[in-house]
């Protein structure tokens, strides 16, 4: 069976980024949950030391070790200690957030669900090359992959301070230049230009909905997103290789993307508007995240595709009080409008390919103060940069 050594086939925190300490500073807790009461000198010592330390250590402190032992690469003396560490990490902050309310909230269970690739990959490492993991095959590239997630949980913790008042991992140094975007091919353009758009329309539509009061049938627009999500993971699972070592935590189910879209079904079902707001705004930024890290297959930026699929496509107007008995008016009637367009715009994905999102039937609507109160959080997606060379 092929493994993958220390200092041989493992892609580390090393790589591609310079200038990293050999080891970031950990706390003495998190260090003696991991390598338990052996960590102290005496043997009877030992024991209420090391059993003290696991009780005190916090998520923050668990990742940090988790950090020091994949600096160099994981090498297999370190599997099981860093599962241990990310499997402790993910149970804590499940118990800390137990539900998604606001963009905080979202970014945690983001982090929660990107940890079982993490996981997963980790625990890959001791595989033959070309096992699946997750059910892809990254091939040589697993370790890269978790070069990826784990850069990725730490980028979201420092960019969101709401995160940061329950997981607040040690940040790593900048890289030293940009990172060099992936070349798409043709499959790959076409998939991406759709996945930015529909990542857009279909918060846009949700947005309109929460801002209508919930009214309406929604069960079109609940496809549709469930659609969006099935076939975005479907599609980077069909990849492997680099491209899914790279992406899927942005593209797959227990990624960002698929994160995102269940809450945004979840607070539409529970008329959740909190939720459907963050959940929106995480889609819109996770497709421009993607969008900055590729390059269509004739060398193009998705500059032109991430314009056009932010721009509103629900015109705002005053906002006018409605009269007591609701009546057929485009404003007070807009939501069940929307959740009919979603449902004929609804189609069965293949492949990982699906049916365009088309809000061109939203164009006519207005709902008073939508243009304002949406608007993705550009400013969110420089802190879901990759670091890939």
């Amino acid at each position: 069976m092929a493994r993958f050594t220390h200092d041989v086939q493992h892609q580390n925190l090393l790589d591609e980024q310079v200038d990293l300490p050999a080891a970031p500073a950990v706390p003495q807790a998190a260090a003696a949950a991991s390598n338990g009461a052996g960590a102290a000198g005496g043997a009877g010592a030992g024991v209420d030391v090391g059993t003290a330390a696991a009780a005190a250590a916090t998520a923050t402190d668990l990742f940090n070790d988790a950090t020091t032992r994949i600096v160099g690469g994981v090498g297999p003396d370190q599997v099981d200690k860093v599962v241990a560490d990310l499997t402790a990490v993910q149970q804590m902050l499940t118990t800390a957030s137990p539900q998604i309310n606001n963009l905080a909230d979202l970014h945690t269970h983001i982090i929660i669900n990107q940890l079982n690739e993490e996981i997963a990959s980790v625990q890959g490492t001791t595989s033959a090359t070309g096992t699946p993991i997750l059910g892809t095959d990254l091939g040589q590239f697993v370790g890269r992959s978790i070069n990826d997630i784990h850069r990725d949980i730490i980028d979201i913790a420092q960019g969101d301070a709401g995160v940061q008042a329950i997981f607040n991992p040690t940040p790593l140094p900048d890289i030293i230049g940009a990172p060099a975007p992936f070349q798409d091919n043709a499959e790959q353009t076409a998939f991406l230009t759709q996945f930015i758009q529909d990542s857009n329309h279909l918060g846009q539509m949700a947005t309109a909905i929460a801002n209508g009061g919930f009214q309406g049938d929604t069960a079109g627009l609940l496809q549709q997103i469930e659609t969006f999500a099935t076939s975005a993971s479907a599609f980077d699972q069909s990849q492997g290789g680099l491209y899914s070592a790279r992406f899927w935590n942005e593209l797959r189910s227990d990624g960002t993307a698929g994160t995102a879209a269940n809450a945004l079904v979840e607070g539409l079902q529970t008329h959740n508007a909190g939720e459907v707001s963050a959940a929106a705004e995480q889609l819109a930024t996770n497709a421009s995240d993607l969008a900055t890290n590729n390059l269509k297959a004739d060398g193009g930026t998705y500059d032109d595709v991430v314009a056009a699929a932010q721009a509103p496509a629900v015109t705002a107007t005053a906002a006018s009080t409605p009269a007591a008995t609701p009546t057929p008016t485009a404003q007070n009637s807009a939501p069940a409008t929307v959740a009919g367009t979603a449902a004929a715009a609804t189609a069965t994905a293949d492949a990982g390919h699906h049916a365009p999102i088309d809000p061109a039937g939203l164009h006519d609507l207005h709902l008073a103060g939508l243009h304002d109160q949406y608007s993705p959080a550009a400013e969110m997606a420089q802190h879901f940069h990759h670091l890939w060379a």
